[in-house]
């Protein structure tokens, strides 16, 4: 196993007009049904937290429980316990209902307050305070109370390593990732719930096995493409991405430059992708290569998703200056 700072091979390059200015390294592996590599660049045995990428396995002991069925949670409501969201009023209003229709309250969630993911994009009001429900881990939070209330387990202590539901995720990223649980690490995500430090290569199995149509599994992949919008949001690539590949794909992306996918056509492949540096700009065009190589994608879905092929480098005045594009030769 290699820490994830460990110099990985070129992967993007920044391009100010004709020359590059900058370049990103990292590491990506590709692994089939049969969980065996079939194409790598770095080294798959990287090892890197699994942050938000988690959250379609975190989600997984929910769908066990029913949780849908227990308290009538919709699909785009289940969707949303997926997500990394821009914390767009459609976002709020879903994670304000699960906690209402658990008998919860927004104070229970111990996610903590950031500036939304969507001030950025411009679909969120700039302010100068937001709310716990506009989190983009708030759907996650929402979920992991839901399940405190089915069980009737301690809600004070829910983001606890040693809280049960904690304890069933934690056997659940061992289950599909191949690991013991002695060999996943667990330290504190962004979030305050416990974060999984592991290789690529474990990863990438885990998005292989959510390719799948294994019964447990399939409804977390219906989920969150058919609901795309949840997961993301407006302008985010992982929902561009689902809802222009109707299926074939499920992504989700994570911090300090993690992206994994569930690929299910032309054949279920799991993909992780590790940028060294931890920035994430250069992920869409390095994604969009990737999946063209392996002939996930038409040339009209590529038009679809231009704008995230080569993204643009603009400058205060909206002129571009410069563009992202992914260095790999597959």
């Amino acid at each position: 196993m290699a820490p994830a700072g460990t110099r990985g091979a070129l992967l993007a390059r920044v391009f100010r007009g004709r020359h590059v200015e900058s370049i990103h390294t990292g590491h990506i592996v590709v692994v089939d049904a049969s969980l065996k590599i079939v194409l790598q660049v770095g080294n798959p045995q990287t090892a890197t937290y699994l942050r938000s990428a988690a959250k379609p396995f975190q989600a997984l002991p929910l769908l066990g429980d029913h949780i849908d069925e227990a308290f009538g949670l919709s699909p785009r409501e289940m969707a949303l316990i997926c997500a990394s969201h821009n914390g767009e009023a459609f976002h709020v209003e879903a994670a304000a209902s699960i906690l209402k229709k658990c008998g919860l309250a927004p104070e229970q969630l111990l996610c903590g307050i950031h500036r939304p993911l969507g001030v950025d994009l411009g679909v969120v009001q700039e302010s100068a305070s937001y709310h716990v429900l506009q989190n983009n881990c708030s759907g996650k939070h929402a979920g992991m109370l839901a399940a405190c209330q089915l069980h009737g387990w301690p809600v004070a202590t829910y983001i606890e390593p040693t809280h049960p539901h904690q304890k069933r995720i934690l056997a659940t990223l061992s289950e599909w990732s191949g690991l013991a649980e002695s060999q996943i690490g667990v330290e504190v995500d962004g979030c305050s719930v416990p974060v999984f430090y592991l290789p690529l290569v474990n990863i990438a199995q885990m998005y292989a096995n959510l390719a799948t149509q294994a019964a447990e599994i399939e409804r977390v992949y219906a989920l969150m493409w058919q609901n795309a919008e949840m997961v993301a949001g407006t302008f985010r690539f992982d929902t561009e991405l689902m809802r222009t590949l109707k299926g074939k794909v499920v992504t989700k992306t994570g911090a300090e430059g993690l992206q994994c996918l569930a690929v299910r056509h032309p054949r279920p492949l799991g993909i992780a992708i590790k940028i060294s540096d931890g920035n994430k700009r250069a992920i869409p065009p390095i994604v969009l290569k990737l999946l063209w190589h392996l002939g996930v994608v038409t040339e009209q879905e590529l038009r679809a998703l231009q704008r995230f092929v080569l993204p643009e480098i603009r400058n205060h005045r909206k002129i571009v200056g410069g563009r992202i594009d992914c260095a790999v030769s597959f």
